[in-house]
């Protein structure tokens, strides 16, 4: 199998951060320079339509794309250690917090970066004030995800999971490029350097 991935993309992070929890050694990489627009050229296009990374590649050149897809993939080719859920209930909280994780979270403020920064100019049809509005968002469920860790370890139980490996590489990344100081969000900060101090954060 090869994955294509990226350096500075937030989503192949978190597949590599899931094949070194996984332990799983034996999937080739291909890095493309988003900058550069490696993942717009014509041969990456043929293979994955959308143009996006990460795609996972198989060996009869099936592509699986969309960052929980491949993972979801993996999963069952690599069972343990076990990352989305044994029983009904840890399946659905999972699911259920990831999905908040992304849609809450990450998505408002990737859009606020995405739409605001000098950087993102020649990749984004920029809009200024919904890029503003949306990091407002973020921040608000920056807020609310805070509360939510005030008594949890993991976010999505007892365990770490493939939630936490939404919710790390969100407050990681996103926060950070949205210039918001995690400082303000007490156990946010705690769990981000817990969740950190693991070697898959490395990855």
């Amino acid at each position: 199998m090869l994955l294509y991935s990226s350096q500075t993309g937030n989503s192949p992070r978190k597949v590599r951060i899931f094949l070194a929890e996984k332990g799983i050694n034996d999937i080739q990489f291909k890095n493309l320079d988003l900058m550069q627009m490696e993942h717009k050229t014509p041969e990456y296009r043929a293979k994955v339509p959308n143009a996006k990374v990460p795609a996972l590649e198989l060996d009869d050149g099936t592509i699986v794309s969309e960052t929980t897809a491949i993972c979801r993939y993996l999963e069952e080719l690599y069972p343990t250690p076990n990352l989305f859920g044994e029983s009904p209930m840890e399946i659905a909280a999972i699911e259920m917090w990831q999905s908040r994780i992304v849609f809450e979270l990450m998505l408002p403020l990737a859009m606020g970066f995405r739409h605001t920064h000098p950087a993102m100019a020649a990749m984004e049809d920029q809009n200024e004030a919904y890029g503003t509005a949306q990091r407002e968002v973020g921040i608000k469920s920056t807020a609310y995800f805070d509360r939510v860790l005030a008594d949890s370890e993991f976010i999505a139980g007892e365990r770490f999971t493939f939630a936490d490996i939404q919710m790390i590489s969100t407050t990681d990344f996103f926060l950070r490029l949205n210039k918001i100081d995690l400082s303000e969000f007490k156990n946010l900060e705690r769990y981000t350097s817990l969740i950190a101090s693991r070697p898959s954060f490395k990855a």
